[in-house]
């Protein structure tokens, strides 16, 4: 849950852009509270009100609670995630305000009249009706300066971060081209496999150290955890959405009866061991949500190439406690396992430096490939062994799977114009997009370095 949350921290601002500025901004930001206008927060010559931050916060979670039901209160560290969210887009606000006011944008009353006009509730027989947009107001107990003032603000903000971003990203024919390039030309790498395994034999692990570290840790010894989880992996190709499904799943938990409704197969692992999970699905990284993931809930759809895994949670056994020579046994073979991955990294960096002996060649692969076949998923800090020069061999070991590869370039392709030619304007407005994301993200950390921002958490 806290991992979604943290996703969608940041999308306030893009979805300012993206969506049509609406009535929404009322029930965040336009009613005020008596009693409630003690300062939490300063933007430069703003101040956030208390009555201000509890409304947002209010509106921010009833939506997680419709999502995630009693889910919301279990889980450590949900209630000040949703401060930090709340807080974050409270200062994004005034931040863009204070831009927009240096900047000397305005909001004119045409385009403010334009905007009411657009509005659906506010109209009969197709045109602006003063009563139906008073009744409304009326109706909502909504005083029409405040929606007005704030329905403006709103607008002047979506104004100020398209003239940012008109001015701050231009993306020309060659600068989309040299992006396609390297996004969609092809390399062949050598690989040389440095496997732990291969390096078990060559550990010596004496029973002094044994029964020091048996002393340290025998009170946490215990056998492996058991899981029992579903599975469904949704196809790209299949129409069906991963994060749709995710959603869908969050508020159903019946993902058997999900899948039949979408006529994606359904995989009952059983009771499996940890170290089974691990090793089976090991591209998908399940330690990083496996042992936080409760009965009955969904993990977050994880990507592999162009298929997503979803899991669910149907059952756990936590590990029982181990006797002495069981305790001693899996500690050898942990400290083993250890110290020999450890031996295959260090010879893995003396063979860069010393030049590699190359055993395998991957064939072409696109440079935004997320997997090499035959090796598994490409770590993010292993990205840059699809930017080496042909000859060139990739400074550090990657581990993928347990395992050290050492890279180099052994060829490269270049994608078809023809295809270029083909594509062109898609991939522009994608390469744009993608671009505008990118500056406003750093345009608004700029901009916190030059506003003064004050926070008084104690105030909330």
């Amino acid at each position: 849950m806290l991992r979604f949350m943290r996703k969608h921290a940041s999308r306030w601002l893009l979805g300012v852009i993206c969506a049509v500025i609406a009535v929404v901004f009322v029930f965040t930001f336009g009613f005020k509270q008596g009693g409630l206008e003690k300062t939490v927060a300063q933007v430069g010559p703003y101040r956030i009100s208390a009555a201000e931050y509890y409304q947002t916060h209010s509106k921010m979670e009833k939506f997680y609670r419709n999502l995630y039901g009693d889910k919301f209160d279990e889980e450590a560290g949900s209630q000040q995630k949703l401060k930090e969210m709340v807080m974050s887009q409270l200062l994004d606000k005034y931040l863009f305000l204070k831009k927009a006011a240096d900047m000397g944008v305005k909001i004119s009353g045409k385009e403010f009249g334009e905007f009411l006009s657009g509005i659906e509730v506010f109209k009969r027989n197709g045109a602006f009706d003063q009563h139906s947009y008073e009744e409304f107001l009326k109706r909502n107990n909504m005083d029409p300066k405040t929606f007005e003032e704030e329905q403006k603000q709103a607008m002047l903000i979506e104004k100020t971060l398209r003239i940012i971003l008109d001015n701050g990203v231009q993306v020309d024919d060659k600068a989309a081209y040299a992006a396609y390039l390297k996004e969609r030309g092809q390399v062949k790498l050598s690989v040389a496999v440095f496997d732990p395994a291969d390096y078990r034999d060559r550990v010596s692990i004496d029973g002094k150290e044994l029964e020091s570290l048996y002393e340290k840790e025998k009170g946490s010894q215990r056998s492996e955890n058991m899981y029992h989880l579903k599975y469904m992996l949704i196809d790209e190709k299949s129409g069906v959405r991963d994060d749709q499904a995710y959603m869908e799943l969050l508020k159903s938990r019946d993902m058997a009866a999900y899948g039949k409704s979408k006529e994606i197969e359904v995989v009952d692992l059983g009771m499996t061991k940890e170290s089974d999970l691990f090793g089976r699905f090991a591209r998908l990284r399940p330690k990083e949500w496996l042992r936080g993931l409760g009965k009955g809930e969904i993990s977050l759809p994880t990507r592999d190439g162009g298929k997503s895994y979803i899991f669910q949670m149907v059952d756990r056994e936590e590990g029982k406690p181990l006797d002495k020579s069981e305790a001693l046994k899996a500690i050898k073979a942990r400290v083993t396992g250890e110290k020999a991955r450890v031996m295959a990294r260090l010879t893995a960096e003396d063979a860069i430096k010393g030049g590699a002996k190359f055993v395998k060649e991957t064939g072409f692969l696109p440079k935004n490939s997320p997997v090499i076949p035959g090796i598994g998923q490409i770590p993010r800090d292993g990205a840059g062994i699809f930017t080496l020069p042909k000859g060139k061999t990739y400074d550090k070991p990657v581990e993928i799977g347990g395992s050290y590869y050492v890279f180099a370039c052994l060829d490269e392709k270049q994608p078809d114009k023809d295809q270029w030619e083909k594509e062109r304007e898609t991939y522009k407005r994608v390469f744009e997009a993608t671009a505008r994301d990118a500056y406003l993200v750093s345009f608004k950390e700029h901009l916190k370095k030059l506003v003064k921002v004050k926070v008084y958490w104690n105030e909330i």
